[in-house]
């Protein structure tokens, strides 16, 4: 999985997830890593729209890593998305 340094540094900070630790994940592992990413970007949106603002960089790197993450699982072809 290919990550930016901005997205592995945010997984490292809002999950304590290194890039080595990111390296040895498993499908089922990295799953759960999509659905976490995928409630910090519906709590950021949630904020934004309550607030009439658009969705912090919070909100927008945890999308991309969600897009990153399904990009990757459909590519392993391991498991359906």
């Amino acid at each position: 999985m290919r990550l930016t340094d901005e997205q592995a540094a945010f997984l490292e900070k809002e999950f304590q997830l290194s890039s080595s630790r990111i390296a040895m994940l498993s499908i089922n592992e990295i799953i759960e890593l999509r659905e976490k990413c995928f409630e910090v970007e519906v709590e950021e949106a949630t904020k934004a729209d309550n607030e009439n603002a658009d969705i912090s960089a919070r909100g927008e790197i945890a999308a991309d890593i969600v897009e990153v993450i399904v990009d990757y699982l459909k590519s392993s072809k391991r498991v359906a998305v």
